[in-house]
């Protein structure tokens, strides 16, 4: 008995028929089993994971993401500056015919000697015309910039009028600098002593007003204009004080010495600017017409010299102070020294910037100046002077295209 006691009370009761049914216990997180009665312990924490950008994300908990910074915006390509489009046609045609106005002005005015004020009024009111436009475009179009960068919207839509604006400061502006050059010729050339300081007037008003019109727009017309106002005035120094050095026999260097100094000047003051391949190139024209004109004359004169000659009537000496007879092959040799120096200086040039004009002036320079100086030397045989160019040239192509080959040998 008492052993089947003992056991009876170690073994929980069974439930009757009358028991209520055991409450039905709620799953886990996990649904796998069901939890004891009472107080539900706290689930565990689960552990972080780490979520690596561009992996799928991990399964329910809590995650820390350790994230990239954004990625930057793509690049913008910069947009190519907008053309002036069909605007600069009614501006070029109404400036050349401004243009057209001046110069009839200024070859008109003094015909009969006198001042005709009826031509001469046209010229001013031409240059005028020129120069307000050129003003108003200037000061308008910096007003609209500025509420353009205030509010920063419409900066495309306003590029191509931004263009046509520049435009319209550039072409009336270079115009009108080089009109008022001329209406001061025309008026005061009269002046007593006027052939003594005219020209450095002109000069120094041209470069000013040309100065002005580039720190307002940065275009290369305005580079063009002050260069020619330098030409003048520059001019007019060489009369004065260079012409006087050395003899009359050495005209001829002393003029393509005076060409080159102003060529070499205004190229390197010229290559501080980003205006470089205009300045340079403009000045290379000059230099290269220059030096044709100077062995031009000296052709000719020694043509005169050897035709008077034939008469018994050599000797004489021209206006210019160069005599007929005169040993020219010293200032050839000379001129085509210096020529050489330019020649190399502009295709270093063409190197440095690539731009085209320098190459150009490096090959027109010994094309067109080496045939005028065998007219000069009176080369009897000058198929030797062709070998020797030929064969310098082909050399050097030579180099270069070796100098490729064994590149591209290289690279294979």
């Amino acid at each position: 008995m008492t052993e089947d006691a003992s056991s009876a009370g170690s073994t929980p009761p069974r439930g009757t028929p009358n028991d209520p049914p055991p409450a039905a216990t709620p799953a886990d997180a996990s649904g796998a089993r069901p939890q004891a009665t009472g107080s539900a312990p706290t689930p565990p924490p689960q552990s972080a994971q780490t979520a690596v950008v561009g992996a799928p994300p991990p399964p329910g908990g809590t995650t820390t993401s350790v994230m990239d910074p954004p990625p930057p915006p793509p690049a913008v390509a910069p947009e190519k500056p907008s053309r002036p489009g069909m605007g600069l046609l009614p501006i070029a045609i109404g400036v050349g015919l401004l243009a057209a106005a001046i110069a009839l002005s200024a070859t008109r005015s003094r015909a009969d000697g006198d001042l005709d004020w009826s031509n001469y009024s046209v010229g001013l009111g031409a240059t005028a015309v020129l120069v307000l436009v050129a003003l108003a475009a200037t000061v308008l179009g910096r007003g609209h910039a500025t509420d353009t960068r205030a509010t920063g919207s419409g900066t495309r839509a306003l590029s191509a009028n931004g263009r046509g604006r520049e435009e319209l400061v550039t072409w009336p502006g270079a115009i009108g600098v080089l009109g008022v050059g001329a209406m001061l010729v025309v008026g005061l050339e009269e002046m007593d002593g006027s052939e003594d300081w005219l020209a450095y007037l002109v000069g120094g008003v041209v470069v000013l007003l040309s100065v002005v019109g580039f720190v307002a727009v940065r275009r290369g017309a305005f580079v063009v204009t002050a260069i020619l106002g330098l030409g003048i005035a520059y001019i007019q120094l060489a009369d004065d004080v260079i012409s006087d050095i050395g003899d009359d026999d050495d005209q001829a260097i002393i003029a393509a010495a005076t060409i080159a100094v102003f060529v070499l000047a205004v190229t390197a003051v010229g290559w501080l600017l980003r205006t470089r391949a205009i300045s340079g190139v403009v000045a290379g024209v000059i230099g290269l017409v220059g030096f044709n004109i100077v062995l031009i004359a000296l052709v000719v004169v020694r043509a005169i010299g050897e035709f008077f000659g034939e008469f018994g009537m050599g000797g004489f000496d021209s206006d210019s102070g160069i005599s007929s007879n005169s040993d020219y092959d010293n200032d050839v040799y000379i001129i085509l020294a210096m020529a050489a120096v330019l020649t190399l200086l502009w295709a270093l040039a063409a190197a440095l910037d690539g731009n085209p004009g320098f190459t150009v002036l490096a090959i027109a320079m010994p094309a067109t100046l080496v045939p005028m100086a065998t007219f000069v030397l009176a080369v009897e045989h000058p198929t030797w002077w062709g070998v020797g160019l030929a064969g310098v040239g082909a050399v050097l192509l030579a180099l270069v295209g070796l100098k490729q080959l064994l590149g591209r040998k290289r690279q294979h």
